[in-house]
């Protein structure tokens, strides 16, 4: 029954990220975004790591909710991909991201684990305090 109250009682369905890598004109409107690969910026230490990889890698993290070490073979190893995950983070340029691409930084606001999904992890803390 599709009534005014009917539609009204439900929530918005969440956001939900395409499965699908980012497209050519996706990449281009994020590389300004990247302070990796700011021209002005002097690099030493490892090579540079295919940040596209990395940043497709993180939105698939973040699509599915599996754990970072669960990433498919064809992305940069999940360590990388975490480290930047953070980094990111941290900076605020996960968000740009997010906004730039999906005009909503909703997608943020999950809980991603390196090791663990956040259900497996909730439960061990309340099995572990029932223990005690």
């Amino acid at each position: 029954m599709n009534t005014l109250e009917s539609t009204q009682s439900h929530s918005p369905a969440p956001f939900v990220l395409p499965v699908e890598d980012l497209s050519d004109a996706q990449w281009e409107r994020i590389v300004p975004l990247l302070p990796e690969l700011n021209q002005g910026v002097v690099r030493r230490g490892r090579p540079c790591v295919n940040l596209r990889g990395v940043v497709n890698s993180v939105l698939w993290v973040l699509r599915t909710g599996k754990a970072w070490n669960a990433m498919p073979a064809n992305y940069p190893p999940y360590q990388t991909s975490h480290r930047y995950y953070l980094r990111w983070r941290e900076a605020g340029v996960l968000s740009d991201i997010a906004f730039e691409l999906f005009r909503t930084d909703a997608v943020l606001t999950r809980y991603v684990s390196r090791k663990r999904d956040s259900h497996e992890t909730h439960e061990s803390h309340e099995s572990k305090a029932a223990q005690v």
